[in-house]
This record gives structure tokens, sequence and C-alpha cells, in this order.
């Protein structure tokens, strides 16, 4: 008769019948009985046999003890991968056979939301909800909690009528349960006039009104979003009239189910009024809001009093009262008013004019600056300089930190200030003086527990070794690589202890490492869920990890990375199923959201600048004041065929420029990694440079590649048809049969860009190069033949601190060859093809494209085959924490051909425009999230000067081949570009 060990046990209780023995079978049953083979029911398990082999469970051959039985149930139950274990015995002609009875434990796989939902919330707040974590134990009771989570989510925002419905689909293979949610939210309820309890202070009526829960024409709907403005409405009621201390919570919500309608009950206490005032400075109301944390709070804590005070202080120092004091005292006049009066005594109003840095050997002056908040008065910004005890005190600190991460644990700095410096009374002078002491250095460094073959490699990431400077920081950057390189290796638990003693010599110390390996963990397989549209290989291509590598983290965010990088994905969340569980094998799982398959963009905008001329007449050549609308449509089809493929329309309509184009790209060609293919078509109707207006037709094939970070090389095909209305061309009549005709450019092309800026919207650092070559030719498609080359150079330098030198540079040169016989170099390109210059971008001595050649006649600008300019930018602190200058110096023009590009500053004749104009001006740069906001004011120095005809095309066309051969020209006269230009627009001018 059969012996059965049974040991039936919850999850949360494993251990107590294990250790106890319940439900067992008399232990002379079985005891010492020899084992003669083990057997596991089903005989397919989550665990592999190599797996289950090194937990050492039973050992063919021993006798059987109820300890055993005990420990192999326990270490099954620590692998995680089990919900519930039985162990019992088969008789066997030499003993016993041992049966172990498993169920296999699920874990959370997928969890999305589908149905039809009425946002808010949006379908990852209903995820998020369910509380149920990718990889962890699932069990299924947690189906209807996960559910629940759900509705109570749908009800906060007003959704009552909601139905949720759960849906699981198990993966067998992998353990995993697949859990669907769909959601049918029906009609949202709405807001009614809240109920407010409490000692209001104020009318309840009042201030339910206050929360606006009704909009212009309805009650607004039930959000939480909505609730919770209305309790902010409501404070702000509160504030208003200075009862700062006012709580305003939210009780509960009533849902009145015959109206569909939401009442929030809200629990107000008014508590005293509070007011603020000051004695010996006045101080505006503003930064008292701004300077007293009270305001931001909404609570009355002597802390924050506390605070207010020390930030007056400060801000009375930074004006340079540096002697400031700020303290406060509180009055309660009447039970409903209570008085806080801050006194300051301001003292004599000094200016810092310097700083000095005395005593520093190991760090230069200049470094040591870098750190530092105190700052010397300046010109423009900072008048009488910053100074305050706390910014002194944080100095001090930074230095010696930085000093202790390189060795000096003794380092001091002491603050010395010097009043009447150099005998002018309230010229005061801050003396930082820092006294080094020794460097402590390494005498050893002993590294132990460290069995992998990779112990060199291991070691060559610390930043300690032996004679290098010793400091905790160091430590710990050794500890981050160490650890990081293990968990990289697939040893999720390793740890990391240290040890330091004295050293044998004066100032040194001795490290001790101790890293506690534990076992590594290996991938079993990679799981991807929430794949639709989106095809496995585009996301196998990304995945570098494969089954039997170890587990890395700092792998599984690089995929993790990629994956978003595609484009596709609105989310792509990464977890190890089991991770708490003893096996060596797991799976790692990767749960893909995809993103919309259309992208929709409108935008709006304007651009302000001397833009030049008029369209319709021949007034105004060298630009006039106005204004440019624009309107923006975009239209993208993303994810095309589920290989990641992307169709783009984008259009653009203004008073200067209207286009359209259609791009078809091909991102990670042949799965390189910044390879991308794209065929593009372009309509452009340009009305850039007044002088014409000019279709065009654009089609081009490119590929570009990225070969490191800043490095990118794009090569194309490019095939353009260029139509120059003739009634709109502004130039010499007899010169428009030849301007007006039609041009087919085919031209091959590269670019190369080396981008090292430390933020391309606004950089403060680093270098931007540029490099545009092509070669236009009958061979290729076209009709006219040339090469050009771009070249553009731009550096940015931080100095003193927060200020940045920038400077921009470009060069460029169109080379026309077998030209047609009769016709100059000049006149052979089309104008569409050539290089135009002016404006914010290039040279703010002219308005937009109104540099270099112009007509003899009519003075309108035609365009060139040169151009260099080059622009210098200080840019600096101005007004406050988000207002920059910049003083700038512009200079270049657009030349006829390369040769006559001249560093001459002045115009020879009317006709002359080969010269180099120069610009002085200052701008102000807003910071905002877009990138700058820029408004720039230009004087030009030397202005070119050229003939303008004043009538109609009528008369133009009647004037015969030169009508402004001379001063005294029919109906010319000699104007100017203007010496004052401006220019509005979003970023910095490069």
């Amino acid at each position: 008769m059969a012996s059965r060990i049974a040991l039936l046990g919850c999850i949360l209780c494993l251990w107590t019948p294990a250790s106890q023995g319940a439900d067992l079978a008399p232990p002379a049953s079985y005891e010492g009985r020899t084992i003669t083979a083990v057997k596991f029911e089903p005989a397919v398990q989550p665990l592999a046999a190599a797996e289950l082999n090194r937990l050492h469970l039973f050992e063919t051959g021993a006798p059987l003890r109820l300890s055993a039985v005990r420990d192999a149930i326990q270490r099954l139950y620590s692998t995680g991968a089990y919900s519930d274990i039985e162990v019992g015995t088969e008789p066997a002609p030499k003993g016993v056979v041992v049966v172990v009875r498993t169920t296999e434990q699920w874990f959370v796989g997928p969890v999305d939301v589908k149905g039809n939902l009425n946002s808010p919330p949006n379908r990852g707040q209903l995820a998020n909800a369910t509380q149920l974590q990718l990889g962890a134990p699932f069990d299924d009771s947690e189906l209807q909690t996960a559910a629940k989570g759900i509705r109570t989510m749908l009800q906060r925002n007003g959704l009552y009528f909601a139905s949720v419905e759960p849906r699981i689909h198990r993966d067998d293979e992998h353990q995993e349960v697949e859990l669907t949610f769909t959601v049918n939210s029906g009609k949202r309820a709405r807001l009614t006039l809240p109920t407010v309890n409490g000692d209001t202070k104020i009318p309840a009526a009042v201030l339910a009104q206050a929360a606006k829960y009704k909009g212009w024409f309805r009650w607004k709907p039930a959000t939480e979003g909505n609730v919770q403005s209305g309790l902010r409405n409501v404070r702000k009621k509160y504030s208003k009239q200075d009862r700062l201390t006012a709580a305003v919570t939210l009780e509960r919500t009533e849902y009145l189910a015959p109206q569909n309608r939401v009442k929030a009950i809200l629990q107000a206490n008014g508590g005293p009024k509070v007011k603020f005032q000051t004695t010996g400075a006045k101080v505006s109301n503003g930064k008292l809001h701004r300077y007293v944390p009270v305001f931001d709070q909404g609570m009355l804590y002597r802390d924050l009093l506390v605070a207010g005070a020390r930030n007056l202080r400060d801000y009375f120092q930074s004006e340079g009262y540096f002697d400031a004091e700020v303290e406060f005292r509180e009055s309660r006049p009447s039970p409903d008013l209570e008085e806080i009066t801050y006194t300051v005594g301001l003292g004599q109003r000094q200016k810092l004019v310097k700083v000095s840095v005395v005593g520093n050997q190991y760090f230069s002056t200049a470094d040591l600056r870098a750190l530092m908040f105190l700052h010397p008065a300046g010109f423009v910004r900072l008048r009488h300089g910053r100074y305050s005890a706390d910014f002194a005190a944080h100095d001090e600190n930074a230095i010696v930190a930085l000093y202790q991460a390189n060795g000096f644990s003794d380092a001091k700095v002491t603050t010395t200030v010097a009043t009447s410096y150099l005998g002018k009374r309230g010229n005061v002078a801050v003396t930082l003086h820092v006294d080094e002491g020794p460097q402590y250095t390494v005498s050893k460094l002993d590294v132990e527990g460290i069995t992998l073959a990779k112990r060199q490699k291991v070691v060559s990431r610390l930043a300690e070794t032996q004679g290098q400077p010793y400091s905790a920081s160091n430590v710990a950057l050794d500890r981050d690589a160490i650890l990081e390189f293990y968990q990289g290796s697939g040893y999720l638990n390793a740890d990391f202890t240290w040890q330091k003693t004295p050293g044998p010599g004066p100032h040194q110390v001795a490290l001790k490492y101790t890293i506690t390996e534990g076992r590594p963990n290996y991938i079993k397989g990679i799981v991807i869920y929430g794949l639709s549209t989106t095809r496995r290989s585009l996301v196998d291509s990304e995945i570098q990890m494969k089954t039997g590598d170890p587990i890395s983290w700092t792998e599984m965010g690089n995929t993790q990375r990629r994956l978003y990088n595609l484009g596709v994905f609105d989310k792509a969340d990464m977890a190890v199923q089991n991770p708490d569980g003893d096996t060596q094998e797991k799976y790692v799982l990767y749960h893909v959201t995809e993103g919309h398959l259309y992208n929709l963009a409108l935008g709006f905008g304007l651009e302000a600048a001397n833009i030049g001329g008029s369209q319709t007449s021949l007034a105004n050549p060298a630009g006039t004041a106005g204004v440019s609308p624009r309107v923006d449509f975009d239209l993208s089809r993303l994810n095309l065929w589920g290989l990641g493929h992307s169709v783009n329309f984008k259009s653009r309509y203004s008073t200067l420029d209207r286009r359209a184009s259609l791009e078809y790209l091909w991102p990670r060609f042949q799965n390189v990694d910044g390879r991308n293919v794209s065929v593009s078509f372009l309509y452009d109707n340009t009305r850039d440079v007044l002088t014409y207006t000019a279709t065009r037709y654009v089609a081009t094939a490119q590929i570009s590649q990225r070969f490191s970070k800043s490095l990118t090389g794009i090569f194309r095909y490019q095939w353009t048809d260029d139509q120059v209305r003739q009634s709109t061309l502004k130039i010499s009549p007899e010169l428009i049969p030849l301007y007006a005709q039609t041009a087919h450019v085919g031209m091959f092309a590269t670019n190369w860009v080396q981008d090292r800026r430390n933020d391309p919207v606004n950089a403060t650092r680093g270098y931007y190069n540029s490099l545009d070559f092509g070669v236009a030719d009958h061979a290729f498609g076209g009709t006219v033949n040339f090469t050009r080359l771009l070249l553009r150079s731009s550096e940015y330098k931080t100095v003193f601190v927060h200020d940045v030198i920038a400077t921009n540079t470009e060069f460029g040169w169109i080379q026309p060859f077998n030209i047609t016989p009769g016709v100059s170099e000049q006149n052979y390109m089309p104008l569409p093809e050539r290089f135009y210059g002016g404006g914010d971008n290039s040279n703010r001595g002219f308005p937009y494209y109104q540099a270099g050649p112009r007509d003899p006649n009519t003075g309108f600008p035609i365009g060139g085959n040169a151009l260099l300019f080059n622009q210098t930018e200080f840019r600096f602190p101005f007004i406050g924490e988000n207002i920059d200058g910049v003083i700038f110096h512009d200079m270049g023009n657009v030349y006829s051909t390369v040769s006559d590009i001249s560093f001459r500053v002045h115009q020879d004749n009317l006709q002359d425009f080969n010269y180099m104009v120069h610009a002085v001006g200052f701008g102000i740069r807003y910071r905002t999230p877009l990138g700058p906001l820029a408004l720039d004011l230009a004087y030009s120095i030397n202005p070119p000067k050229f003939f303008g005809f004043n009538g109609t095309y009528q008369e133009l066309l009647s004037a015969g081949v030169n009508p402004c051969s001379g001063p005294e020209g029919f109906r010319c006269s000699v104007q100017q570009v203007s010496h004052f230009q401006f220019f509005f627009s979003i970023g910095q001018a490069f």
C-alpha cells in the first residue's frame, strides 16, 4: 500500500507546513526507505532538467528523510515557478518512488484596455489602475480586483454607466497571463453645485459658485481634473481675501443617479485673514508673494515665515545691501486677523567689485570660479554684484567638495569680506582663502570576490587605484561601476562592500573592496507582446540579446531605447519574469503599445521684419517693414507595412512662401542603425525674393548615414524644374526673356554635418560644421551645368561663467561650366538656383534676401554666384532668469562670382555691390519651451545705394533699354537700403 507525503500550502504560508510537517503520513512508513526514482507530475515542468538537478531535491539510492522532503519543497517554492506542491511516494521493489506533483505559477503578461473609451482616463491610466506589474506572479483572484480598480477610476471621472469585461488568455509556453479589459465608457456625468461644509468664513453659497463647476453654457463634465480644479478655484477665492491659512479638501463625491450628476462635498476652514506688511524698506506685494513661500503653500507655518525672512534677506543682499537683516513678528489684533510684519534693516548699499580666490594650487582659479555664486558687479546685469552670506557658504561648500573628491579630505575654505575696498566707501571685496591641506592617496587596493575570467576588465574600470587620490566619491563611483558590470553580466544580485584602513605612510589609506557575486542569471527566452500592425521582424532587428545570454539590465534598457527610436511605439515596458524567484534562467518580457498610425499637425505663426518690396509694383526695392502670417498643415501615415516606414505630407501657406511636399521615409535601411532612405517630391511657389515669383518642382532621392554621434553624411540625387513667371520679373526688360526661361537641374550632391553642440536649440559650447557639395550636369537630366559648394562653421564658447561668444561663418560658391556662348556666368544661372542672403541668419544689415547684386534699372536683388558671411555674437544674461541679451556684429555679402569677393567696405559706384557690408546691433532672447523668442535691432554701417525705377511695369517696358543710365534717368532715383533693420523670430540667429 502506497504511503503518501502531502504538503499543501498557499503561497503566503509555504514555510509553516513544510517546517512543521503538517498533513504528513507517519514517518515510520517511509523514513529511511531507499529512493529508487524521482517522478514529476506533470512530466513537463516549467523548470528545465538542468535547473531541477541544480536544486538537488532527492538523491537516488539515498534513504528518504522527512528533512529532505521539507528541504525539497522549500527549494521548489523558492524558485517562484510553482503555486502548489505535493510530495508523495509510490512503492517500488527495493524502496520507494518519490512523486512530486506541482501546479505551475502564472505571471502577469500584457495588460491591455480596449473598447469604446471616453478620455479621461486614457488607456494607459486604466491599465495602471489594475495594479498589475509585468512579470509579477498572478493569482486568479487578482482579476476582479484589477477590474474594480478600473471601475473606480472610471467613476472618479464621472463614468458611472461604464462596463468592464475582463478576459484572460493563458500563454502556456511562457506561463504568462494576457489580460484584456474591454471597457465601454458610457455617458459621462456632469458636475452640479457643490456642497461646502465647515467654518467657511465666506458664505458657503459664494464658495460653491467660486468652484466654477458650471461653464458658459452647461455644467462641466465630472472628471477628476475638473473636480480638483474646483478646489483650486475655492482656494484662490480665499487667497484673494487674504485668508492664506484656509484649508479646502474634497470630503467625498455623491452620484445623483436620476440626473446623472456628481455633487462634490467640500470641507472648508476659512481661518483668519493674514495681513503681511514690512517696515524699514518698501517691498511690493509681488515680491512678497515671490519670496515668502506662505503664498505658494497656502499654509501659515513658522518654518515658511523663517524661509521668507531668509529669502527677503538674500534679495536685498543681491540688490547691494550686503548687511541687510530681516526679522518677523506675529500678532493677533482680532480673532479674525493675523498680522505678519517683516522688519528690514538695510544698512549701507554697497557694490561687490572684486571676488578673489587665494591659496589654491591644485585647481586653477577659473575652475573654482565656475562653481561659485558670488559674482562681481556687471555693467548691465548684477549692477551691485551677487553676494549674501548663504551664497558665500554655498561657494565654500562647493569648493571643499571639489577638493575632497580629489583626495584633499582636510580641505577648508574661509571667506573674508573687505569693506571700503581701495578706500572707496561702499565698495566690497570678497576673498575666499583655500587651505588645501594634504592630499591623501591610495597605498594599496585589494579587490576580493571576483571569480569571473574578466577580472582585469572589472579592475580597469576603477577610479581608485594605487597612487591615485583617495575620496569617498571615487569609492562610490567604483561601486556603481562594479555593480553595473556585474548586472550587465547576469549577476543581478551582486553586492559590494568596502573597508578603509590607514596606509603605511603619512596621508595614505589602504582600501579593500569585497564583491559578493551571487549566481548568474541567463535569458530563457525573449517574449514580445503587443504587436498588431508592426511586424515581428522589425522588432527582432532591434533586439541584440538572445537566449542563453546573461540577463543585463543595461542591455535590456538599450533594447527599450531602440524600440522607442523606431518611432512606432508609444510605450515599451520591460520586465524580467519571476524577478524574485531563485532560478538561473528567466524570461525577458517586452510589452509594446503601438502608436497612432496617423499624425495631424496644424500651426500658425508670423514673421515681422523688413521683408522688402511689393509683390505687385516696383516700389520699395530696398525693403519695407512688413508682417508675413503663416499657416502650416502636416499629415503623416506612420508604420507603413508594419516596417516603421512613413509617408509625410507637409504644407505651408504664407505671403512669402507656398509649398507642399510628400516624402516616403525608410528608416534603418538594410537594418543599419542611422541609415535612412527617403524619396520626396516638393512643390514650391517661391515669393521669398520679391524680384520674381518662381514655381519649383523638386524630386529627391537620398540616403543618409550617421557614422557617429556627431557625424552624419547625406548622399542625394535631385531633379528640379524651375519656372519663373515672366509677368513678375522686376528687372531690365531685355533680360526678362533670358531669366524667364524654364530650367531643369539634375544634380548629384553630398552633405556632411558634424554637430558637437551641447544644445542644438540654444548652444553654449561646442561647434557645428557642415559641407554641401553638388554637381549639376546635362548628363544628370538637366539643362544647366554647374558645381555648388556651401560651407558653414559655427562655434560656441562659454566665458565668464554665464556668457557665451558665438561665431558663424558661411562660404558659398557656384561655378558654371560648359556655358552657352555669349552668356556671362552671372546671367547663365537660373534665378531660383542662385545664392541669396540677408536677414537674421546671415547679415542683419539687410532685409531678408536683399543682399548682393541688384538689377541696374529696378534695384531689385538678383542673387549671385558666391557668398561670404560672418556673424559674431556676445550672449549674456540680461534681466532675470529668462531674458538674455545679445550684442552682435555681422559682415558679408552675396557676390556676383567668387573672384568678386572683397573685404573693402566702400561702394565704388551705384552698380557695385561686391563689397563687405557691416552691421552691429543689440538683441533680446526670451527663453521659451520652443526655443528663444528673438528680437534683433540692427544698424547697417555701410548699406548699398542703387538706382531704383519709380514707375509702373508698362512705363519700364516703354522706357528703353537703359532707363536708369544716370542719376537723372527716366523716373529713376537713387535709393538706399535702410541703416536700421529689425527681426522678430523664434530661435537663435545661429
